[in-house]
């Protein structure tokens, strides 16, 4: 979720509770001043009447022309001086009561005590909370409209500074060895961050070219010994006067300095991929490329007596380095080759947008979120360095392409999805 969107929630989750509570005060606030205005109104009234009434009774009979807001009548008790009261009167005319608020006081006139009920229709408690919620959902909804408009501009301008930043960290690359200089604004805190990223990231360059540099040096120092050691082997093995034994020993350390010099070439490039060094891509045609390697793979293939069944009618195209394109697919085949039944049974396919490799083979011992590490074999005494499908997984993981594996039916089934068709590592 964006940071814009999150705010915005909470602002309008404030807001909205503070409209809540402004609605409800603005409603006791407005019917408060209503009922003082017609309480003030009511004793003006009074005040118009008793000097009415001392001059003349003529408003008396002015009260049958009054409606309901007038009522002048005889009394013989004694009457408290003001009531003030809240009453229905019925409407023939609407045909239904109406609410007044009513002021009732004695007047004394020629010797005789009336009691006068002087009366004002009171706004209906329904009319004026649809109101006040009217009125509420008009300012709620043109302060939300405001706020998402003041908001949107203002963080277009403010944050641009952010966005920038972001694009630049997202096309550097640290193994170019190129400094890394972020634009600076007027806001102060987006500047602070871009220095301590610029200091970060010269820590980070810094400490990656030792490591690149660590990691060419020892695997170049160690490849240089091994072929002089395979070489001497060679010479010692075609001496005529070895045993037997000797003959063994010196076979097991040849076979133990390739596996080495095998490792050793692996975890290199395995390094090499973690590390994003290899940036020329091209166009390559999945098909052609599949094709080009089961050739490779065609006297290993008969000797293990496997069936191999090709469905590439469906033309695939995708944009990568043309190394790492053939190592993908040589371990997979060879992966699928080396542990396949002999007789087995090989698929593979060429589908919309994927590359679907399967293979005859015993269930695998371990998990199947385990089958991509490092190391890890289906059978403890294979001679494989267990590094393959580790290789295949980090250039899967540079390309953002989608692998996924299943066992089924005795078949394993490896899918590499191409949903993204590549991009420069």
């Amino acid at each position: 979720m964006k940071l814009l969107i999150k705010t915005n929630r909470y602002f309008l989750a404030v807001s909205l509770i503070v409209f809540l509570l402004g609605g409800i005060l603005f409603y006791l606030l407005f019917k408060g001043i209503i009922d003082n205005h017609l309480t003030y109104k009511l004793r003006e009234r009074r005040n118009y009447l008793e000097k009415q009434l001392s001059r003349t009774d003529s408003v008396i009979f002015y009260q049958n022309y009054s409606a309901n807001t007038l009522s002048i009548v005889s009394s013989n008790s004694k009457l408290p001086l003001e009531i003030l009261s809240d009453t229905a009167i019925y409407d023939s005319v609407e045909r239904k009561f109406i609410p007044f608020r009513q002021l009732t006081f004695p007047v004394a006139n020629k010797g005789k005590l009336y009691k006068v009920q002087t009366r004002r229709a009171i706004i209906e408690q329904k009319e004026i909370v649809a109101g006040v919620v009217a009125l509420e959902v008009v300012l709620f909804l043109a302060f939300v409209a405001s706020l998402t408009i003041i908001n949107h501009r203002l963080s277009k301008r403010l944050w641009r500074p952010f966005y920038e930043m972001l694009d630049t960290l997202n096309e550097y690359k640290l193994d170019r060895h190129e400094a890394l200089t972020l634009k600076r604004n007027s806001i102060t805190e987006f500047n602070e961050l871009a220095s301590c990223i610029e200091r970060m990231t010269t820590k980070i360059n810094h400490e990656f070219t030792i490591q690149k540099e660590f990691i060419e040096n020892a695997s170049h120092e160690i490849q240089t010994p091994l072929a002089i050691i395979k070489t001497e082997m060679e010479v010692l093995i075609q001496s005529p006067v070895l045993s037997e034994r000797q003959m063994q020993s010196i076979s097991g350390a040849t076979a133990a300095a390739n596996r080495l010099s095998k490792l050793n070439e692996a975890l290199l490039i395995l390094a090499r991929i973690e590390n994003r060094q290899f940036h020329v891509v091209e166009d390559i045609c999945v098909n052609d490329l599949l094709i080009h390697s089961l050739e490779n793979f065609e006297e290993l293939i008969a000797m293990k007596s496997i069936k191999l069944v090709r469905c590439l009618q469906e033309r695939l195209y995708i944009k990568m380095n043309r190394y790492l394109a053939e190592i993908l697919v040589e371990n997979l085949l060879n992966n699928a080759i080396k542990h396949n039944h002999s007789p087995g049974v090989i698929m593979v396919a060429v589908e919309k947008n994927e590359i679907v490799i399967s293979n005859m083979g015993d269930r695998p011992r371990n998990r199947l979120d385990q089958l991509f590490g490092r190391f890890v074999k289906g059978n403890p005494q294979s001679e494989s360095l267990g590094l393959g499908l580790p290789i295949v997984k980090a250039i899967c993981e540079v390309y953002m392409y989608t692998l996924t594996y299943t066992y089924e039916d005795k078949f394993h089934r490896v899918t590499i999805g191409f949903s993204n068709k590549g991009a420069e590592v």
